[in-house]
């Protein structure tokens, strides 16, 4: 199999410690990620070939990025450099009743003044069979709208299966269109996607099957390419206490995972991230469907026990779980 390519902003995170809020801290962690990102380095951490593609200025901060990426085993060697800032996000961490908060900061970063035709991608996709993209970056600027629309271009051009996570962000989109008007044409290159669409969001509540088919259904008739519609159904008991099960619908049967109840949640952030990276390399390495999905909603749980953006989890921890593994025993 070839490699795997995935597209995206890498971001700085800002984060409170503990439990504190971000108005009341005196300082701040630090750490590295982004949705793309993250998928890239738990790909990394389940062994396979993968390259992470971005923009990045040329200063001390971006450089320790790259060293985050390189130490879970990334490639980057088509990482771009130019523009003048590296894209941050502050984070508060939530408990019970209080939910998580977040605060971009990525107007005018690198990756927001990316220009078409900067990156060469039939180079880029040289050797690789897969490319992985998600909606947050069209929703930067137009220009890192046009760039993901060239990527699109050519790995369909060059015959790599395509996946997509829409991962909706309301409040990054303000270039002037909206999702509605820019989503549809990026996700017609689609082989799978997930996320689609507020109107097929059918995975708050638990739901029938026929449910998530007519969901899958609609999305197939409105995107030719796509061959898998991927469903991720989230109960919120409150910010420490959710339910999570993976579900896959491939144009005529639906596949459900076992359900988990994460109680004592650690860190939500990223664990959309870890089941997409996961379920790409269940889809890459294990002979069914089932499977996949069963191994991506094990190694999402895990991540949601993590600090941090990446899901520093291996494949057999997560089989062990899939397995029905869920004592949580010490490891001697």
């Amino acid at each position: 199999m070839g490699k795997i390519i995935a597209f995206g902003e890498m971001l700085m995170c800002l984060s409170s410690q503990g439990h504190s809020r971000l108005k009341q801290t005196k300082s701040l962690d630090i750490d590295f990620g982004g949705a793309e990102a993250n998928v890239a380095v738990s790909l990394a951490q389940f062994g396979e070939k993968v390259s992470f593609v971005t923009r990045l200025p040329e200063n001390d901060m971006a450089d320790r990025a790259m060293m985050s990426l390189k130490s879970f085993g990334v490639e980057v060697d088509h990482v771009q450099w130019g523009g003048d800032r590296l894209g941050l996000y502050y984070f508060e961490n939530g408990a019970v009743y209080r939910g998580s908060k977040v605060i971009y900061d990525r107007t005018n970063s690198s990756m927001y003044t990316i220009k078409p035709g900067e990156i060469n991608w039939q180079e880029v996709f040289k050797g690789a069979s897969w490319f992985h993209w998600t909606g947050i970056t069209p929703a930067l600027s137009e220009n890192a709208y046009l760039v993901t629309l060239e990527a699109l271009q050519a790995a369909r051009e060059m015959g790599l299966t395509i996946s997509g996570d829409y991962n909706y962000r309301n409040n990054l989109w303000q270039w002037g269109k909206s999702a509605e008007e820019v989503m549809p044409e990026l996700l017609s290159y689609c082989d799978i996607m997930s996320g689609v669409h507020p109107d097929v969001d059918v995975v708050q509540e638990k739901v029938g099957d026929e449910q998530f088919r007519l969901a899958g259904n609609e999305m197939m008739a409105r995107y030719p390419h796509c061959k898998l519609v991927v469903f991720t159904s989230r109960g919120s008991v409150s910010a420490s206490h959710n339910t999570w099960q993976g579900i896959l619908y491939d144009g005529i049967e639906v596949f459900r995972s076992a359900a988990y109840n994460l109680t004592h949640i650690v860190d939500r952030v990223g664990t959309g991230d870890s089941f997409m990276a996961a379920l790409i390399y269940g889809l890459r390495n294990y002979e069914s469907k089932q499977e996949a999905v069963e191994f991506a909603t094990a190694a999402s749980t895990i991540k949601h026990f993590i600090l941090g953006d990446q899901n520093v989890c291996t494949v057999a921890e997560a089989e062990a779980l899939m397995k029905g593994n869920k004592n949580g025993l010490i490891s001697r």
